[in-house]
């Protein structure tokens, strides 16, 4: 045999198993899309103040990150939310976002939200529930209670913020990961949370410094609780916020003075953020955050193994690749 063949051989044998390494790589960094998405609201009509424009928003977003979007605004209907809402099709759900602006998510309904949470209906449940009015709604009240009934944080109700908010991420937290694209997160006129798990603290007041201390409490506009510290472990991953105004645009009918485009700063990042973060199998809702649930937090924080998974796939395919060409040149 010509040792110049061999060697042009081998050579071209090395470079088909990096191409193939480096093409695995790229497929797993990729963001993830959720398949099947429901998206419930509640039924909104409030449009010189954008809450038909947030929603309009929001949906053009989830609709865009998944490959099947459900939109249901019947979560202020009482008794419209049931177990079935999860499960009948065209569900099951990889993920479900509750929405409520300035109209109030019915009781009996968040009752059924937070079991469906608890027993992991979906991978992940994304409340978003806005705490602008509280003297017109009861959100923030209730997406309160379903984080602390499901994870036993014992966050409560923050300060308010009136006029524009620009949130920093806590690249403290290990739950900050998929979110890096998406810094700050633009809004307006919020109420924030507080006494909120630092670990778990995932856009923070304006202005806010990093918590120097992962054991320390703090307000936060968003937070993150992934599914080991939720319902004991056997919940899905929960995300929560109280303000919906990153979908807003500012767009008013005619006759109404415009409003802030906020949505302008968070098109096409904070959404596939939300997306990625359960539907990577490394992404922020399967970390391992400790203790689980964090009521006094303390401890280390453990993430997902990402280059282990890489090197564990990326030697199979490499080795199959392999046994391939070898095949190839025994015929040949």
């Amino acid at each position: 045999m010509d040792p110049r063949r061999l060697s042009g051989s081998r050579w071209l044998h090395h470079l088909l198993r990096l191409g193939a390494a480096l093409c695995l790589g790229f497929a797993l960094a990729a963001p993830a899309a959720a398949q099947n998405v429901l998206l419930l609201t509640t039924a909104e009509t409030d449009v010189d103040r954008g809450a038909t424009n947030i929603l309009s928003n929001l949906e053009a977003e989830f609709s865009a990150a998944s490959g099947s979007l459900t939109v249901l605004h019947t979560l202020s209907t009482p008794g419209a939310v049931t177990a079935a809402t999860f499960s009948a099709a065209p569900g099951p759900y990889d993920l479900v976002v509750v929405t409520s602006v300035y109209v109030s998510a019915d009781a009996g309904n968040m009752a059924a939200v937070r079991d469906a949470i608890a027993n992991k209906a979906a991978k992940g449940f994304y409340l978003l529930m806005d705490g602008c009015c509280q003297n017109e709604n009861t959100n923030v009240t209730q997406l309160l209670s379903t984080i602390n009934g499901l994870t036993g944080a014992g966050v409560t109700v923050g300060s308010f913020e009136s006029g524009a908010v620009n949130a920093p991420l806590n690249t403290m937290s290990p739950v900050a990961g998929n979110f890096a694209a998406q810094n700050p997160l633009v809004g307006g006129w919020v109420t924030y949370m507080a006494n909120v798990p630092a670990l778990n603290a995932l856009y923070l007041p304006t202005g806010a410094g990093l918590p120097g201390d992962p054991s320390s409490r703090v307000e936060a506009l968003s937070v993150l609780f992934p599914y080991t510290q939720v319902a004991s472990g056997a919940g899905g991953c929960l995300f929560g916020q109280t303000d919906t105004t990153p979908f807003d645009d500012g767009v008013r009918p005619v006759g109404v003075p415009s409003g802030i485009d906020y949505f302008a700063s968070n098109q096409g990042k904070f959404v596939p953020a939300l997306v990625s973060s359960v539907m990577q199998a490394s992404g922020a809702c399967s970390l391992t955050l400790y203790p689980p649930p964090p009521p006094d937090p303390v401890g280390t924080v453990t993430a997902v193994p990402t280059l282990g998974l890489l090197e564990l796939l990326g030697l199979s395919v490499l080795a199959a690749l392999a046994g391939a060409l070898g095949t190839r040149r025994r015929r040949g």
